[in-house]
């Protein structure tokens, strides 16, 4: 505990990504380390905030009101952290009066000390480094065995509508040996599934002089039962070295996470993504030679300034052609700053409601396609929670939070990685049945 510091009970409210949610490990981390104390009775609440798009920031501003009113007259007290703060600055002082201190993510390194203080501490880089890259000790907040490793911070890809590069500043990878460390660290802990995240995994070490497959291998070396799933490839950075990597080893989950955002080439132009319709037909083609049962996951944007009819068409034909196992949509927002924002051609809301919700209608019926062709199989089932009518999980090859669950019928506890059959499919879920006495996997 740092001179003159006393310990408190703290409570952590992290929105958004995954990315955002190790941020609030680590932060919770620094506090566990100076002795402070994870409690639901606390004397500072710390939002850990989100604000990539508009409703993101939204939902982080109704998030604060509401801690507020809930510790109003108790005596604690309430911190905001994060890209809320690194977005908007000090003008978020006079928004939210109800707010005791704020922390920019460049002051996540003081943060043990700064719970005791009030006032607004941003991120000092210049340049828009936020230099929150390194791996102070971390909190884990995901239950076994699933846990989260992030492995860069930043990007340098630039996309015209998005505002991550201002937020989080530029690409910036972390060193194998630091990243191998806390994957030992973890396993050691009883980790066992690993997801790797950043903004775009496939640029990892282009900073530095390494590469995302360089890691793979590095912790691929490491002996033992694990699973590693790679989040967020970008379509150009995925070549044939990568998907050998994946396609050859059992310990990394068979499931890519693809984002193409669009299939027509004027509105890839547009948004500077960097690859045309026929480099995705070319990739998805060589996947699906490689490793036809491997899980697809993409995502869509749909409303983007320009977009017409026949464009969103094509969007539909491209998604129903390639059947993707998981699908996110999102209408384009409009953010200041950013290129897209300067457009012409804005649709109303309207037409972006009316395709969004066309586009998850058609994603539904393939999900349930792509989901029958697995009954009767053996998969792998993480197994999560307890409810009143039994347990429930999700299927390995489903990522957490984000794509479906499992009802799970069979004894097990949580935490578990068991292995039986799938006995029946719905549009995103499953019901499965373990197997064996045992039943754990391997």
């Amino acid at each position: 505990m740092p001179e003159g510091v006393c310990s408190m009970r703290y409570r952590i409210v992290s929105l958004g990504c995954p990315k955002n949610l190790v941020d609030s490990e680590y932060v919770a981390g620094r506090l566990e380390g100076a002795g402070h104390v994870l409690s639901d009775d606390a004397e500072i609440v710390v939002i850990n905030t989100c604000a990539f798009i508009a409703d993101a920031c939204s939902q982080s501003i109704e998030t604060i009101l509401d801690e507020a009113e809930k510790i109003k007259g108790g005596g604690a007290r309430l911190a905001v952290a994060g890209c809320l703060v690194d977005r908007y600055g000090e003008e978020l002082g006079g928004l939210l009066p109800e707010v005791d201190l704020f922390v920019g993510r460049d002051a996540y390194g003081s943060i043990e000390r700064l719970v005791t203080e009030k006032g607004f501490f941003p991120r000092k880089g210049a340049d828009g480094d936020t230099g929150f890259v390194d791996s102070p000790p971390r909190k884990v907040l995901t239950p076994l065995p699933t846990a989260y490793l992030k492995i860069q911070e930043g990007c340098d890809n630039r996309c015209s509508y998005c505002t991550i590069p201002a937020i989080r500043g530029p690409l910036k990878s972390r060193p194998v040996e630091q990243i191998e460390e806390e994957f030992l660290r973890l396993r050691e802990e009883g980790f066992r599934e690993f997801n790797l995240i950043g903004q775009d995994i496939t640029s990892y070490g282009r900073d530095s002089g390494s590469d995302l497959k360089e890691l793979l291998r590095r912790l691929l070396a490491v002996r033992g039962d694990y699973f590693i799933r790679l989040l967020y490839l970008h379509p150009s950075g995925v070549d044939d070295a990568l998907l050998e990597l994946v396609g050859n080893d059992d310990r990394v989950i068979k499931y890519l996470d693809i984002p193409i955002q669009h299939s027509e080439d004027v509105l890839l132009k547009a948004m500077n993504r960097g690859y045309s319709r026929r480099d995705l037909e070319d990739l998805f083609g060589r996947i699906r030679g490689r490793m036809p049962d491997a899980m697809l996951r993409t995502t869509v944007m749909v409303g983007y300034p320009g977009e017409r009819e026949e464009d969103f068409s094509n969007l539909c034909a491209f998604i129903s052609r390639w059947e993707f196992d998981n699908l996110g949509a999102f209408t384009y927002s409009r953010e200041g700053g950013t290129k897209a924002a300067r457009m012409k051609g804005h649709l109303r809301k309207a037409i972006k409601k009316r395709r969004y919700g066309a586009v998850m209608e058609l994603q539904r019926d393939i999900s349930r396609r792509r989901l029958a062709r697995l009954v009767g199989r053996s998969v792998r089932i993480v197994v999560e929670t307890r409810e009143a009518d039994g347990w429930t999980g999700r299927l390995l090859l489903q990522a957490p939070d984000v794509d479906g669950m499992a009802f799970i019928k069979g004894d097990c506890k949580a935490g578990e990685i068991r292995t039986g059959k799938v006995r029946r499919t719905m549009d995103y879920d499953v019901i499965v049945e373990l197997g064996g006495a045992n039943g754990t996997d391997q």
